[in-house]
This record gives structure tokens, C-alpha cells and sequence, in this order.
């Protein structure tokens, strides 16, 4: 017997055992909650099998479809061509719609709209193959992620969203790898993803969103590196992710429940970390490079306005944040804001008063701040994690704690012991810290799951 028999017996059961005396309304109506949570736990289960299944089909028949077109094209006329084109993608479509109407098979739909996203790509490039248009290729491009959103919006797809998303970052990285430009116009496309996945609650769309933000902002690491060092372009990232990161705080407060506000967070964080944890290696060139012999030389002075203006943003966030906290600030918070200020002043010394520095042993100075910086941020995560019942912030900080500390040893003991002494220690080091690490972590993921469980059954 599957859990849907069970809980339709179940209803027919429980009216039986309530005039028998055997149960009250009240404890009838928490065992059909906890059955039909099951049977709906089950269903989602047989949902995204049902999609995965989909989407391998759509893929093999995308192929198929390619495959098709490539051995048979010559032998083709054009109007034939142009006919199987457009029949088969809306014979997709038809299809997307047939199974969407009335949920009848609501995963196989999501595939079919997938194959008419794909199958609509690939008429773009064969149409223009037969007419032999020579344009600006990345328009193709653009024309398909324009359709792909079109279907996003008419059918409310998430699966259409997530492609969309995919195939923009795709214009975007030909427009930014292939021809050298800034590619501002691929921000306009990334509002209306963001909006469509707030207003459809989409969840998993909502990752593929943000992290395509900080993927864009990776793909100009070219156009960032002219007239700067690759350290410069480093402390550039990282403020890009603590302003991105405070932004969504802040937002947080003004709109709660959002899915892709607590993922821009989220993803803000573990981008400042990676640029923190980068700028903690000695050796960094972190001054600007001279603007003089560049093309644009007026660009690339008013660019480094841009740092000391992210930093007022951060700090504006900042202070709007404390200043509408609707309690007493904990301790913790304001160790936070003390942290962000010496991290702010650190960052902006190295900016612009760094090669003033070199002959004092400034470089040196920098990085010691900065790993300081790094193990206090690892115990305040871990603090704020255990108050504020975040368990990333708990997972985040042991990662981060154990990738500073692996590469401290490296790079402090690697010249100073024998080599084989080196392995042996360190590979002692790294099981038994490895091991006590685990351990740690599992006792406050614990500790933090009893405290929620606790918190709810008071609220109960």
C-alpha cells in the first residue's frame, strides 16, 4: 500500500475511531496533517525524478534533433527546412501546453518548454546559416535568452528562467571576452530575472540569479586588470562583496521572506570571504599600476573614485542598519561594526598610502592585520551563527578557519623544516584537526537544531 492508499483509508478510519471515543477531533485532524505531510514529501520526491528524467530526454532529443539537421542539411530545400524548423519547436510548445493545462503532467511540461527553448536557439543559428546573415553573433545569442524570458514570463517556468539566466551569461561573456567591453546592458536583463524569481517564489532560479551576478562581475577581471594590480582588483572584489552583502541586509529588514535576498547574502558572503581569504597571502602586489599610456586615461582615474564610493555605501548600509534595529544591539554586532571599520581602514591605506608604506614594513603589517581579521571573523560567524540560529554561518566559519590555517602552515613552515618532517607534521596536523573540527562543529550544529526545536515548541 503507497502513502496516498494509506492516508485516503486513513480519512475513511479516523470518523469511525472518533465516534467510538478512541480519539478527539483535535488529535484526528494532527494524524491527517502527518500523513498528508508524507504523502506530499513522496510527491515532491516523484516531481523532481519526474523533471530530471525530463530534461535528460529533452537533452537526448535536442541532440537527436542537431544531429539530424547536421547529416541531412544539404540534401534539404529551403522551404522544407524552414517547415521542419518551426514544426518541430512548436510542436514542443503545443506539447508544454498539453501537459501544463489543468497540472496534468506538470515535470513533463517543464522538459517540453525546455525543448522549444532549445530547439528555438537552434533555428536561430540554422536560419541564419541558410540566409547567410553576417552580423554581430552575440545578437543571436541575445535574441534567444529575449525568447527564452518571453516564455519565462507567459508560462511562469522556473526551468525557462534558469536557461534564460544561463544563455544571458552567455551574451554577456561574448560580449566581455570576445570584443573587450564593459557590458553594462546585461544588468537591465538581471533586474527582470530577479524580479520574475521574487514574484514566482522560485527558489532554485533564485541561486542560478545571484550567482550569476558575481560571475558577471568576475568575467571583467580583463577590463578591472588594466592600470591596477591583480592585488588592487582583489580588495575591488572584495568590497564589491561586502557591499552586496550589507545591501541585502538591509533589504532583509525592509522585506522579509524573500528566497533571493537571503541567497544574495548568502553568496555575498562566501565572495568577500574569497577574496579576504586571498588578500591574507604575503607577496601581493597590492598598489595601482601607473594610468599614464592608457587609452583612456580619464576612465581608469575616475574608476578609483568607484573603491572609496563602494566604502560609503558599505558604511551608509552600515549605519542605517544599526540605526532601525528594533532592539538593543548585542554585543556581537558591534564587535561586527569594529571589525568592518579596521577592515575599511586597512583596505583603504593599501589603496592609496601603501607604497608609502614599503620601505616600513607596511606590506607585512597588512597581511598580519588581515589574517587577524580572518580568525576573528571565523569566531564572531560562529557566535552570530549560534545566536541568530544560522547554521551556514557556523559551516562557513570552520571552512574558512580550516583553509587559513592550512595555508599559514604552508607558508610559514614550508622553508623553515626538513621535507619530509614538513608532510609528516602536517599530515598529523591536518587528521587530527580534521577530525576535531568535525567534532566541533557537529556539537553546535546540534546545539543549534535543539535550540530551534526548542524555539518552536515554545511557540507551540
Amino acid at each position: 500500500m503507497n502513502n496516498k492508499q494509506f492516508y485516503q483509508r486513513l480519512q475513511k478510519k479516523l470518523p469511525h475511531w472518533q465516534a467510538e471515543g478512541w480519539l478527539d477531533a483535535g488529535a484526528a485532524k494532527q494524524i491527517l496533517n502527518d500523513a498528508i505531510s508524507d504523502v506530499n514529501s513522496i510527491s515532491d520526491k516523484s516531481h523532481k525524478l519526474s523533471l530530471i528524467l525530463g530534461i535528460m530526454g529533452v537533452m537526448l532529443l535536442s541532440a537527436g534533433a542537431i544531429s539530424f539537421f547536421a547529416a541531412n542539411w544539404q540534401g534539404m530545400s529551403k522551404l522544407f527546412k524552414l517547415g521542419l524548423l518551426f514544426s518541430s519547436m512548436t510542436g514542443a510548445y503545443i506539447a508544454a501546453a498539453w501537459a501544463l493545462s489543468g497540472q496534468r503532467y506538470p515535470a513533463l511540461g517543464q522538459a517540453f518548454l525546455l525543448l522549444g527553448i532549445l530547439l528555438f536557439g537552434n533555428n536561430i543559428m540554422l536560419i541564419a546559416q541558410i540566409y547567410h546573415i553576417d552580423s554581430h553573433y552575440p545578437n543571436g545569442i541575445l535574441l534567444w535568452t529575449t525568447g527564452a524570458l518571453l516564455v519565462t514570463i507567459v508560462m511562469r517556468s522556473e526551468v525557462a528562467l534558469i536557461a534564460a539566466c544561463i544563455l544571458a551569461l552567455l551574451w554577456s561573456g561574448m560580449e566581455i571576452l570576445e570584443f573587450d567591453r564593459w557590458h553594462y546592458p546585461w544588468l537591465v536583463f538581471w533586474c527582470v530575472s530577479a524580479f520574475i524569481s521574487i514574484r514566482g517564489d522560485f527558489k532554485v532560479a533564485a541561486h542560478i540569479v545571484v550567482i550569476s551576478l558575481f560571475l558577471w562581475l568576475l568575467l571583467h577581471y580583463e577590463q578591472l586588470s588594466r592600470g591596477s594590480s591583480g592585488g588592487d582588483i582583489v580588495q575591488l572584489y572584495l568590497l564589491l562583496g561586502l557591499m552586496f552583502f550589507m545591501l541585502a541586509q538591509v533589504i532583509s529588514k525592509l522585506m522579509t521572506g524573500i528566497h533571493l535576498i537571503n541567497y544574495l547574502a548568502r553568496y555575498a558572503l562566501i565572495f568577500m570571504l574569497i577574496f579576504l581569504f586571498v588578500l591574507s597571502f604575503p607577496g601581493l602586489d597590492l598598489y595601482p599600476q601607473s594610468f599614464y599610456g592608457l587609452e583612456n586615461e580619464s576612465f581608469w582615474q575616475s574608476w578609483q573614485i568607484i573603491k572609496p564610493l563602494i566604502m560609503g555605501i558599505i558604511l551608509l548600509a552600515t549605519g542605517w542598519y544599526f540605526l532601525h534595529a528594533k532592539r538593543v544591539i548585542p554585543v556581537y554586532q558591534w564587535c561586527g561594526l569594529a571589525w568592518l571599520l579596521i577592515l575599511m581602514a586597512t583596505l583603504f591605506f593599501n589603496f592609496y598610502f601603501y607604497q608609502d608604506f614599503l620601505t616600513g614594513g607596511g606590506e607585512t603589517l597588512s597581511v598580519i592585520v588581515i589574517n587577524l581579521l580572518i580568525f576573528t571573523l571565523v569566531v564572531g560567524l560562529i557566535f552570530s551563527g549560534l545566536i541568530e540560529h544560522q547554521l551556514f554561518y557556523v559551516n562557513t566559519a570552520f571552512m574558512l578557519f580550516t583553509l587559513t590555517l592550512t595555508s599559514r602552515y604552508f607558508d610559514t613552515f614550508w622553508s623553515l623544516m626538513d621535507r619530509s618532517l614538513f608532510f609528516l607534521v602536517g599530515g598529523l596536523i591536518l587528521i587530527i584537526g580534521g577530525y576535531w573540527l568535525e567534532k566541533k562543529r557537529r556539537l553546535l550544529s546540534q546545539r543549534l537544531s535543539h535550540d530551534l526545536e526548542a524555539g518552536v515548541n515554545d511557540a507551540v
